[in-house]
């Protein structure tokens, strides 16, 4: 065995000397993005990141895709990603490797973007141009259970085989573009825009190369004219006759929402990449000194291709929603831009000449983009975390809109100083400009998954603790959640108990309200008037909501939840409570109507004893305020026509004015089956008496059945 020599030595020394900086950037930026992973402890994006969890789970459990135990087709490579994390046994551990997984994943987008910067511009700038596209805001999805994760570096690593194939470079790269670019639309349907950006630069490139040369050789002004006016004629019809809807839709009456919110998005975009990389990715698009390079060619005919394509799609789909959803500011569409852009900026910043007029017009758009919109300033603004850096400036400093407009305008003037800096104040400017965005972008990308970690933990922190009650009380044996009246803001409540605790199976409710994602099971319906139900799973445990008593052993009770053992199929309904509000208030729709609750208590006792009915307006306390008209009436139980419990004839009735403030307690001697209705009008709104609460409120109710001893 010889010695290295000492040259050689030196040589290895000095290299690993030199990447040691690098790898301590890298290993740095890793450990931060793994702790805002990390501190994020439990999903909240409904319904997105709770269907992904029961689409992989199913997939680590029968290697299938399916929601709720209900096969489903085939949607994205990404439910493939996290299934095996689910192998955990324990539900934390589980999502923790999953949100881990996420980080590494979404983070390996810097390897693509290292190799597409690497063909166009030296090293240093190539590994620079690869940190800085894991230090956006797109970052910011790595915690969430969803495709973007990993749509991001698929994109990146389609775009580098793009360019390489459009260069020039052979048809094994043509082969590994096309590839990519189907595998691409299995892990999100978005990324169709990769292929589509792959073909009109194609394009792009055949027109203005020498065969599109040859062709438009002796064409005049009417032949230019001619071809743009086949062009446009053959959009039109296209678009009329196998355009999706939502594109047909949008072109046809929207044109105007689909620019303007495409922009917005463009705008959140720019301000979450601390604007230089959009005005030095757009600037990159034109450089005459390297007009001959087969490789900048086909860099910038892709990128063009690519912001007019993913921007087109982001304008339609914001538009669309806006039409049938919700209006929103449509920056997670966009993400994909972003390593394109700063390896652009890479390009243009490494020019030896560049193109001034293109970096003015590149500069001014950008400026338009930022200044001319608004600043969504939610804490965070989960549709476009860009915003996080205003969010910051909004809370930290107390900046309203027009003081972040100010800055911005502050900061595209600076930025068009760097534009025009020359000679040696160049060497001092540009790394002090590139180190200032870099700084912006992570502290937007900061500032938003924080702001996502702290509204995780609120979440967390009104269920019950700890989470996974359910799997620990059951050991994982199957579980039927069961509830009523489950309201838009407590079926997040529902869906975060089931991802939770794998144990429950189904999802169902007395009313229909069950929520999604999946398959809602189906609605129990009430077979007799002894309180049987139909559509039992057969499963040995039901955790079901207050209002709902089933017949069996209580496990576990819980603030709002109480876990039962069923000890013989099918259900029985011991007793239930309807139009009863979690706070006991019975409410109506609007001044006009009556407030209605109603009780109904199915056994299995059939002697006679002792029901209690407390109705009171303790909980609303206004001394100006009107008392209400209570009816009470109570009689055998039956079922109508749709087998909900109803009073065949009313017993007992009692009626009495009850004053605000006051409390009346009611004993009577009934024999079960049997129901309650209680109705009250005319009904207060608190918020006539300056306490927030918009309900039409008529009285709380109590109900409790004692049986003789």
């Amino acid at each position: 065995m010889t010695d290295t020599p000492p040259s050689q030595q030196r040589s290895l020394l000095d290299r690993y000397l030199a990447a040691f900086p690098l790898v301590v950037a890298v290993l740095a930026l890793l450990a931060l993005l793994f702790w805002e992973a990390s501190i994020r402890r439990t999903p909240t994006i409904n319904t997105d990141e709770f269907e992904w969890a029961q689409i992989s789970r199913a997939i680590a459990a029968t290697g299938h895709a399916a929601r709720r135990g209900e096969p489903i087709s085939f949607k994205s490579l990404y439910a493939f990603l996290i299934a095996p994390a689910w192998w955990l046994h324990a539900t934390g551990a589980a999502y923790a490797v999953a949100k881990y997984v996420n980080t590494i994943v979404m983070a390996l987008a810097a390897v693509p973007t290292y190799l597409l910067a690497r063909t166009l511009v030296p090293k240093r700038a190539a590994i620079l141009a690869a940190l800085a596209s894991i230090c956006t805001t797109a970052l910011y999805y790595a915690g969430f259970l969803l495709p973007e994760v990993l749509a991001y570096p698929t994109f990146a690593l389609g775009a580098w085989v793009t360019v390489r194939a459009l260069s020039g470079d052979g048809r094994r790269w043509t082969i590994a573009a096309i590839v990519v670019d189907l595998v691409a639309i299995e892990v999100r349907g978005e990324l169709i825009t990769l292929p589509a950006s792959f073909a009109l630069a194609a394009a792009l490139l055949w027109i203005v190369g020498p065969r599109g040369q040859r062709l438009r050789r002796d064409w005049g002004t009417l032949d230019y004219a001619g071809a743009t006016l086949l062009l446009i004629g053959v959009f039109i019809v296209l678009n009329r006759a196998f355009s999706p809807t939502e594109w047909k839709t949008v072109t046809e009456s929207f044109k105007g929402r689909l620019f303007s919110l495409g922009f917005e998005a463009g705008s959140a975009l720019a301000i979450g990449l601390g604007l230089l990389p959009v005005v030095g990715g757009l600037a990159s698009l034109w450089l005459p000194e390297r007009r001959e390079d087969p490789r900048w060619r086909a860099f910038a005919a892709f990128t063009a291709s690519a912001v007019l394509v993913v921007g087109t799609y982001t304008g339609v789909k914001a538009a669309f929603l806006s039409t049938n959803f919700a209006t929103r500011v449509e920056e997670r569409n966009l993400i994909y831009l972003g390593p394109l852009l700063i390896v652009g900026t890479a390009v243009w910043l490494c020019a030896e000449r560049r193109y001034l007029p293109g970096a003015i017009a590149a500069w001014a758009f950008t400026a338009w983009l930022v200044l001319h919109y608004g600043y969504q300033l939610d804490f965070p603004y989960f549709e476009a975390p860009g915003y996080g850096v205003a969010a910051l400036a909004n809370r930290a400093w107390h900046w309203d809109q027009s003081a972040i407009r100010l800055a911005l305008g502050v900061a595209c003037a600076l930025l068009l100083g760097v534009i025009f800096v020359r000679g040696r104040a160049r060497r001092a400017v540009l790394p002090l400009a590139v180190a200032v965005t870099l700084t912006w972008m992570l502290a937007g990308e900061i500032e938003s998954s924080r702001g996502s970690a702290i509204q995780s933990e609120n979440y967390a922190g009104h269920m019950v603790q700890p989470l996974d009650w359910i799997d620990r009380a059951t050991n994982g044996t199957g579980v039927t959640y069961i509830g009523q009246d489950i309201s838009s803001g407590e079926a997040l409540g529902v869906v975060l108990t089931e991802f939770w605790n794998h144990s429950i199976k189904h999802v169902v409710s007395l009313d229909g309200s069950a929520p999604g994602p999946g398959p809602r099971g189906p609605t129990p319906d009430l077979k007799n008037r002894y309180g049987v139900l139909t559509h039992d799973p057969g499963l040995p445990y039901v955790v079901a909501t207050d209002g709902i008593n089933l017949v069996g052993t209580v496990v576990a009770r819980e603030p709002g939840l109480t876990l039962k053992r069923i000890d013989h199929h099918p259900w029985a309904l011991h007793q239930a409570i309807y139009g009863v509000a979690n706070d006991a208030w019975i409410q109506a729709a609007n001044a006009q109507d009556i407030a209605l609750g109603r009780f109904a208590y199915f056994g299995p006792e059939r002697a006679t004893g002792t029901l209690t009915v407390q109705i009171g307006r303790a909980g609303f306390c206004a001394a100006t305020a009107p008392g209400t008209h209570i009816v009470l009436r109570v009689g055998p139980l039956e079922l109508d026509e749709q087998r909900s419990p109803h009073i065949a004839h009313a017993q007992r009735v009692e009626r009495f004015v009850l004053e605000n403030c006051k409390t009346r307690t009611i004993h009577l001697a009934v024999t079960p089956p049997f129901a309650v209705q209680v109705t009250s009008f005319p009904t207060v709104l608190p918020r006539d008496y300056g306490i927030g609460d918009d309900r039409h409120l008529g009285a709380q109710v109590g109900f409790a059945f004692t049986e003789k001893r």
